[in-house]
């Protein structure tokens, strides 16, 4: 469990006292958190720490914010969608007889449509009893995923039963992306990398609901919308296992930065930012394994997006990203990519202006980081698929 301190914060609860269990302080969760001003200091000077918010959640993978503002969602990977609630965790999806729960595959994607409030519409991202990864609208009433409106947006076949990706999220006008890995085995075993015609290695956008009744319609603007020289949902290419990716939007929501953090093979991890209006992006795999060249020693790498920071498998195995911090609690980290590794449990954050800097030390790795999240409140928090959920604040 992560070393953390103790927090205090005003909640739109009734108060609460935060219990200290083994240097770990919790504290039930709540939709709204004011913080207590205070003066920045220098980065080098700050003293963050991780505070419990929940646990007992079952393998979960991912926390995304309601946007009718109550208790944040928290993904589990079996296939249910619970609430981040302070005594228990109301059940709000639960589709786990449809979803297949093996090493890799399970539930592992959730979305909300812009205009929720006017459609009440979410997204998930699962792996079917056909091995398929699936894309599925519902309907959400009165908090609560319909089983019964389940429609089917994608149902992409997968040669193997790891590199799902997982991650799906909508971005600049409206559109649904989704982060899809190679289909799995290893070296890219059926070249999907650098094939724009099949939905595999490829990062896609569609726009839901569809026109016509069909489930989605293809941007005008996708690289290859007249399915001639590539699939019309592909966007970017050459990914091997995004499994999670963010936007950080700018412009008043027109325009946005996409931070794709990609697993790598046996060398490297990486992370990767490109404006979401540059097409055609290729993000070098199974050519490039983040800024190496893959089993070979020479290549040419001027095709390819390069990773803006990387580390290497004597610290981790499997990158976790990832959000950029946009939370008013602690200002000196705004515009910091956060990211960790699923089996050290680093956490990590990358800024444009100052570069990476390591918070492990300070934090304490997190056992098994499977994901991060984005509350109702604008604050980080850090997924331990062990089944505790933590927010980033500073110390006291």
């Amino acid at each position: 469990m992560a070393t953390t301190g103790t927090a205090t914060s005003s909640t739109s609860q009734s108060e609460v006292t935060p219990t200290t269990i083994g240097g770990t302080t919790t504290v039930p969760d709540a939709p709204t958190t004011t913080e207590i001003p205070r003066t920045t200091v220098p980065l080098s000077a700050l003293q963050l720490i991780l505070t419990e918010i929940g646990s007992g959640f079952e393998n979960p993978v991912l926390l995304v914010a309601d946007p009718a503002r109550g208790h944040d969602f928290v993904v589990e990977q079996p296939g249910r969608i619970v609430r981040v609630a302070a005594d228990d965790h109301p059940v709000a999806l639960d589709i786990r007889d449809r979803v297949r729960h093996e090493g890799e595959q399970g539930l592992l994607g959730l979305a909300f449509h812009p205009q929720f409030a006017e459609n009440g519409l979410a997204y998930v991202n699962y792996t079917d009893l056909q091995d398929r990864t699936v894309v599925a609208q519902f309907e959400v009433r009165d908090g609560v995923f319909a089983l019964e409106s389940q429609i089917g947006v994608l149902a992409i076949d997968q040669p193997a039963p790891n590199h799902n990706g997982g991650m799906i999220a909508f971005g600049p006008r409206g559109n649904l992306w989704v982060g899809m890995g190679d289909g799995g085995a290893a070296n890219d075993r059926f070249n999907n990398g650098q094939d724009p015609h099949t939905l595999l290695g490829s990062m896609l956008r569609i726009a839901v609901p569809g026109t016509a009744k069909a489930p989605y319609d293809i941007p005008e603007l996708n690289p290859f919308v007249d399915g001639v020289d590539g699939a019309p949902e592909v966007y970017w290419t050459g990914t091997r296992n995004p499994w999670r990716f963010a936007f950080d939007f700018f412009d008043d929501g027109e325009n946005a930065d996409v931070w794709i953090a990609d697993v790598g093979q046996g060398e490297v991890e990486e992370v990767s930012v490109m404006h979401s209006e540059e097409t055609s992006a290729n993000f070098g795999w199974p050519i490039m394994e983040g800024s190496d060249c893959f089993q070979t020693d020479e290549c040419d790498t001027s095709s390819y997006i390069l990773p803006v920071t990387e580390y290497r498998h004597d610290e981790g195995c499997s990158i976790t990203g990832g959000y950029v911090y946009r939370g008013s609690s602690i200002p000196e980290l705004d515009g910091h990519f956060f990211y960790s590794d699923f089996c050290t449990g680093i956490i990590r954050s990358y800024s444009p202006e100052s570069g990476d800097h390591d918070w492990t030390e300070m934090l304490g790795a997190v056992p098994g980081t499977s994901g991060f999240g984005t509350g109702g409140d604008g604050e980080l928090y850090v997924v331990s698929h062990g089944g505790t959920i933590y927010r980033l604040e500073v110390s006291p």
